[in-house]
C-alpha cells in the first residue's frame, strides 16, 4: 500500500528545499571543507589506493571550519611537512611548493599549522591523528573525554589568513602514507567532488516482516560536474532480495545545469515479505567511476524496527561539551512506520557505553533514570503529522501523542554496549505492556536523559552503529529537543520491538507507582493544582512538570508526605500538552496536563 505523508507547512517547506532540483547540495559558500562533500582518493602507489569518505569514523576524513571550500577537483603529491611535521613553527620558504603537506595533530591550533604550510607553498594540508588522546584508535579520533571527535578542525587565531583547503585523517591511513613515503614511493592524493550521492532506500534500516510496505522514496541525487548542461541521464536501482532474485528500477534525469544537482525518485517498489538483508545498487549511464556506484541495504526482521544498521560500533556516542550547552538534557528519536496491518509494540532496545560513569550512588530521585518514550505522531488521526516545526526541524510539543513509556534505572553494572531491552507500558492502559499501533501510522521511539539532578556533567554514551543515510522527511533523522538520531557518522540504537520479541536478558524498569492523582483544572491556564494521595507516608517524592520531550520545567521535592495538594504556576508556559511525573523510590507515575490560553 502506498504511504501518504502530510506535514505542517513549515515541514513541507523544509522537505521541498531538501529535494528541489538544481538546489545546492553542499554549503560550499561556507568557510572550510567540512560540508563540501568531496571524496579523498589516494591514487598511488597501488599498494594503498583507496577512497576516503567524509566520515568521522571508519578511517574517513574530517573537514575544517576555516579556509576555502573545495569547488573543483585537484590532485597533488603528499609530503611530510618538515623539519618537525607538527607545524606550530614556520616551515622553510618554498619547501612545500605545489605539494599537499601532511602534519601531525597537537601542539597548536589547526589553522596555524595550515597557515605555516601555506606560507611554504603547499596547495592543501592533511592533518593526521597520532594517538595523542587516551581513547584514540587507528580509525577513530576522540575528544579528551572519550567522546567522538565530531567538531572537525576548529578555527583558531590564524583562520582568517588561511587560503588553502585542509582535512583531518585517521592514524591508520597516515601510517599507510608514511610507509609508502619511507619506501621512496610517490603518494598522490586527489580531492574529488562526487557526482552520484544520497541514495535512499527504506524508511528505516530494519522493518518487522509483518510491517513490510511499499517503498515510495527510493532515489538518488545526480550532480553535474561538467561545463555544459547534461540531458537524459539514465538511472538504475537493482534490488537484490535475500534469496538472490533481482528487480531493476529505472528513472531518467531530464536535465541538470552545470554545478547543479537533481534528486530523482525511482518507481515505487514493494519488497517481498521475507526475512533477511536486501541490497540496492544504484548506477547511472553518464558517470561510471567506481565511486559513482552507490549501495544501500535494508533488512526485514522478525519483530524489530531500527534506524541503526544492527551492527554495534563500539564505544557509543556522546559529546559532553554539547551536553553542557543544552543544559544537560539530551533526547533522540527514531521513526517507525506501520503498514495497513498495524501491530503491537512491547519493548524498546538501547545500549550504554558509560553506565559506570553516569551512575549515582544512593540516588534521591531520578538521577539514574533513562526515559524511553513512544510517541504517536498523528494522535488525532487527521492524516497530518503532529509536528510543531519552527523551520529547524525541532519538535516542541510531543506529549499529545504520548502512548507508551519505560523508565530504566542505570545500576552502573551494565556491560559496555550490552543492549538493554525494556518493556513498554501502555500509557492509556497501565500495566498491560502491550501498545496497539495504528495501521499506516508514524511513531517515534525515543531516549531521553535529564542530567541536571545527577550533576555529573557527563552525557550518557548511547550505543550506536555507523551512519545510514535517510532523507530529512519523511524518514529520520528528525530533530527531537537539542539532538537528533545520529551525529557525524553514527546513529543511536533505539529500536522498537513488536509482540513476539523475547529479549535474551530481561531488564528491570522502574515500576508503576500506586498513587491517586487528581489534576484541577486540566486544562489549566494559570495554576495547576495537584492532589496526591499515596495511601501511606512516603519518605521522599519528586513531582515534576515536564514538556513533551521529558524535560523538567518545574519540580517540587516532598519529604515525609502522605496526601495533600501542590500547586504549579503554568501561566508562563506556552499552550500545549505537558507531562506530570511523580517519582519515589517505589516507582513512577505519569499523567498528561494541558495548558491553554
Amino acid at each position: 500500500m502506498t504511504k501518504k505523508f502530510y506535514f505542517s507547512a513549515q515541514a513541507v517547506l523544509l522537505f521541498v528545499c531538501f529535494l528541489a532540483g538544481g538546489s545546492s547540495l553542499w554549503a560550499q559558500s561556507d568557510p572550510g571543507t567540512s560540508d563540501d562533500g568531496f571524496l579523498v582518493k589516494i591514487t598511488s602507489p597501488a599498494s594503498i589506493v583507496q577512497t576516503l569518505a567524509n566520515d568521522v569514523q571508519n578511517c574517513g576524513w574530517v573537514g575544517s571550519s576555516f579556509g576555502p571550500s573545495v569547488t573543483s577537483n585537484f590532485c597533488g603529491d603528499v609530503v611530510w611537512a618538515l623539519p618537525d611535521s607538527v607545524g606550530c613553527n614556520p616551515f622553510p620558504a618554498g619547501s612545500l611548493t605545489g605539494k599537499i603537506a601532511m602534519t601531525r595533530r597537537g601542539g597548536c591550533n589547526f589553522s596555524l599549522k595550515v597557515y605555516h604550510a601555506q606560507q611554504a607553498g603547499a596547495i592543501a594540508v592533511i592533518v593526521t591523528n597520532h594517538y595523542t588522546g587516551l581513547y584514540d584508535g587507528p580509525c577513530l579520533a576522540k575528544n579528551a573525554d572519550g567522546s567522538l571527535f565530531f567538531g572537525g578542525m576548529a578555527a583558531g587565531d590564524s583562520a582568517a589568513a588561511v587560503t588553502i583547503p585542509s582535512i583531518f585523517i585517521q592514524r591508520f591511513t597516515s601510517e599507510q602514507i608514511d610507509g609508502a613515503l619511507k619506501n621512496g614511493e610517490t603518494v598522490n592524493v586527489c580531492f574529488s567532488l562526487p557526482k552520484a550521492t544520497d541514495a535512499a532506500a527504506a524508511y528505516h534500516y530494519a522493518t518487522p516482516v509483518s510491517q513490510v510496505d511499499t517503498l515510495d522514496h527510493l532515489g538518488m541525487r545526480m550532480t553535474n560536474r561538467e561545463s555544459s548542461t547534461l540531458f537524459n541521464i539514465g538511472l538504475k536501482a537493482v534490488v537484490e532480495t535475500p534469496g538472490g532474485s533481482t528487480t531493476t528500477l529505472t528513472a531518467t534525469v531530464d536535465s541538470v545545469a552545470p554545478n547543479a544537482n537533481v534528486y530523482t525518485y525511482f518507481p515505487a517498489y514493494l519488497p517481498p515479505a521475507v526475512l533477511g538483508k536486501f541490497k540496492v545498487t544504484y548506477t547511472n549511464d553518464f558517470y561510471t567511476a567506481p565511486e559513482d556506484t552507490l549501495v544501500r541495504y535494508f533488512e526485514h526482521t522478525p519483530y524489530t524496527f531500527a534506524t541503526d544498521n544492527l551492527v554495534i560500533d563500539p564505544g557509543g556516542v556522546a559529546n559532553d561539551a554539547s551536553f553542557a550547552d543544552a543544559d544537560f538534557f539530551v533526547q533522540s528519536g527514531a521513526l517507525c512506520l506501520t503498514n495497513e496491518a498495524g501491530g503491537i509494540a512491547t519493548h524498546a532496545t538501547f545500549g550504554l557505553a558509560n553506565a559506570d560513569a553516569i551512575y549515582i550512588d544512593n540516588p534521591l530521585g531520578a538521577e539514574n533514570d533513562i526515559n524511553v518514550y513512544l510517541y504517536d505522531m498523528d494522535a488525532d488521526d487527521d492524516g497530518t503529522w503532529d509536528v510543531s516545526n519552527d523551520g529547524t526541524g525541532t519538535f516542541d510539543d510531543l506529549a499529545s501523542g504520548f502512548v507508551g513509556y519505560a523508565v530504566y534505572q542505570v545500576n552502573g553494572q551494565e556491560g559496555v554496549d550490552s543492549l538493554i531491552s525494556v518493556a513498554l507500558d501502555d500509557f492509556n492502559n497501565p500495566g498491560t505492556f502491550e501498545i496497539a499501533l495504528k495501521p499506516n501510522h508514524p511513531y517515534f521511539i525515543s531516549l531521553s536523559y535529564d542530567g541536571v539532578e545527577a550533576g555529573t556533567g557527563i552525557m550518557p554514551r548511547f550505543s550506536n552503529t555507523l551512519d545510514e543515510f535517510y532523507l530529512n522527511f519523511p524518514s529520520t533523522m528528525l530533530h527531537l529537543g537539542d539532538y537528533f538520531s545520529g551525529w557525524g557518522g553514527a546513529i543511536v540504537i533505539q529500536r522498537l520491538q513488536l509482540k513476539g520479541f523475547d529479549p535474551s536478558v530481561k531488564t528491570k524498569t522502574v515500576p508503576n507507582l500506586n498513587v491517586d492523582v487528581q489534576l484541577t483544572p486540566n486544562p489549566a491556564s494559570d495554576i495547576l493544582r495537584v492532589n496526591l494521595d499515596f495511601g501511606q507516608m512516603t519518605s521522599k517524592a519528586t513531582v515534576s512538570l515536564m514538556n513533551g520531550l521529558g524535560r523538567v520545567m518545574n519540580s517540587q521535592l516532598l519529604n515525609n508526605f502522605q496526601s495533600g495538594q501542590l500547586t504549579f504556576q503554568v501561566n508562563d508556559l506556552p499552550s500545549g500538552t505537558y507531562l506530570l511525573s511523580i517519582r519515589t523510590a517505589d516507582g513512577v507515575a505519569i499523567r498528561k496536563v494541558s495548558v491553554v490560553r
